[in-house]
């Protein structure tokens, strides 16, 4: 299918039919010459042989009316003549002598003598003062003349002498003349097809083997493709050529100056990343492990009474679990734990994740609206981890909204993933801020109230289960986070 697509068959096919037309017309108008030429000879023929008939009959007439001949000579005369003219040329179909009132006075059918013939043929014949020629079909519907020829003397009219010629020869000669036109349209139609493929092929060499790279390179993004040097030519196509190499040579430069951009800025961001990631951990352990290191301090060095010693220790616990959950936290994010992928409901996930915050949600007096989708497929996932991510997203809506509000869940299913629409009505998020609250211990709560992985966890989640989050927000309209899954292959 893709050669018929190709420049090489539009060319060939374009340049054959070119051929194929104007071959045909110009055999067609050599056949109709030909054809013209052989009718016209043909009826020169018959209307010779009409003019010495006529000329011959005139002269017996003439002999019999000044009694030189009697009327039984006379009519075996003319009788011997017609047979005569009708073995030496078998193309006469029939040859007759008509009287004046069209009485057969002659003819080379011997059952025809003694009739009057009144068609218009005869007619028309018998009025000539001239030679006539008319165009008929014979009884077996072959093409026939009809050359009449008066029998005149000034201004005695003896009759006319009618020949009946066959032009199945002509036909037939141009029946063969047609064949051999045909044969040999065929012939150059065919050498012209080899002569144009060759000569296709080369002149598109070039063109399809410039589609083959850039197809490499819009389909691949190959740019490292091998592409032949182009000969010496000094066409388009040349220039085409040297353009495209020349295209080729740029594009590699600029998407090497590309990659070493990239790489750059990857290793910068990595090192921002780095020292961001290093002070969000310093913080957040150096705060409670401050406290640890005095309460054990105190601990250590100073007498104290039962209620203080408790005191000590329940700091020292609380500042080891704070540290503990940063550290596995941090784990979290950093690694990814294996998941067990099973067809499961989202509908089921999201009922088991607010059965988990409803207390919570009650007691902040949050209304839950949900919107769910009419036909919903399973999805690939793991349900616990999927459960973590909806529970974080509520409780920290939750946090957002305070002590009222509502919370809005809507699911949709395009393209083969299941959207989950989670939005709130809360004071919303600043577009600062919305740029990175999936980067890890970004947090806008109070210091000591969270460690800032929640989010970047969620999104980790997310991307294992390869679908995507997304976060949406107008400062004092609300927050509207979007988790998108695949579904289940069918």
């Amino acid at each position: 299918m893709k050669f018929f697509l190709s420049v090489q068959s539009k060319f060939i096919l374009i340049s054959s039919l070119c051929i194929f037309i104007f071959a045909g017309l110009f055999g067609y108008l050599i056949i109709q010459r030909e054809k013209k030429l052989y009718t016209e000879d043909a009826i020169h023929q018959a209307k010779t042989i009409a003019e010495i008939s006529g000329v011959i009959f005139t002269n017996a007439l003439v002999y019999k009316e000044v009694g030189l001949v009697e009327n039984v000579g006379m009519t075996d005369y003319l009788d011997y003549y017609v047979s005569d003219m009708m073995l030496k040329d078998k193309r006469i179909i029939y040859l007759l002598i008509l009287d004046p009132d069209g009485k057969v006075l002659s003819h080379s059918n011997i059952r025809e003598y003694g009739k009057v013939y009144t068609d218009p043929v005869t007619k028309k014949a018998l009025k000539a003062t001239l030679i006539t020629v008319q165009r008929l079909k014979n009884t077996n519907g072959s093409d026939m003349v009809d050359v009449a020829a008066p029998l005149r003397i000034s201004t005695k009219n003896w009759g006319v002498c009618r020949v009946g010629f066959s032009l199945e020869d002509v036909n037939k000669g141009v029946k063969a003349l047609r064949n051999e036109m045909f044969i040999m349209t065929s012939l150059v139609l065919l050498g012209s097809l080899i002569v144009i493929g060759i000569t296709g092929k080369a002149f598109a060499t070039p063109l399809v083997n410039l589609a083959k790279a850039m197809d490499q390179i819009t389909e691949k993004g190959n740019l490292d493709i091998h592409y032949p040097e182009s000969t010496r030519r000094k066409d388009e196509i040349g220039r085409l050529q040297i353009s495209f190499s020349w295209m080729i040579k740029r594009l590699r430069e600029a998407n090497r100056e590309q990659k070493n951009t990239m790489e750059l800025m990857c290793q910068t961001e990595k090192m921002a990343t780095v020292g961001s990631l290093a002070a969000g951990v310093a913080h957040e352990i150096n705060n409670p492990l401050g406290g640890v290191v005095l309460c054990f301090k105190n601990f250590t060095e100073s007498d104290m009474d039962e209620a203080s010693r408790k005191m000590h220790i329940e700091v020292i616990n609380s500042g080891l679990l704070k540290i503990q959950t940063t550290v596995q936290g941090l784990l979290d994010f950093s690694r990814k734990t294996p998941i067990a992928i099973t067809p499961s409901s989202i509908n089921s996930i999201l009922d088991t994740s607010l059965k988990l915050a409803d207390s919570f949600l009650s007691k902040k007096n949050i209304t839950v609206v949900r919107k769910p989708c009419a036909v919903m497929p399973l999805v690939s996932v793991d349900p616990a981890k999927i459960e973590q991510v909806f529970l974080n997203i509520i409780i920290n809506a939750v946090h957002a909204m305070g002590d009222q509000g509502t919370l809005f869940f809507e699911m949709t299913n395009e393209n083969d993933m299941c959207h989950v629409s989670i939005t709130d009505t809360g004071p919303g998020i600043d577009p600062q801020v919305l740029q990175r609250i999936f980067d890890p211990f970004f947090t806008t709560k109070d210091p000591g109230k969270g460690t800032g992985l929640g989010l970047a966890v969620c999104r980790s989640i997310v991307a294992q289960h390869g679908g995507r989050i997304k976060a949406e927000s107008t400062k004092r309209r609300g927050a509207n986070f979007i988790i998108s899954l695949p579904l289940m292959e069918s």
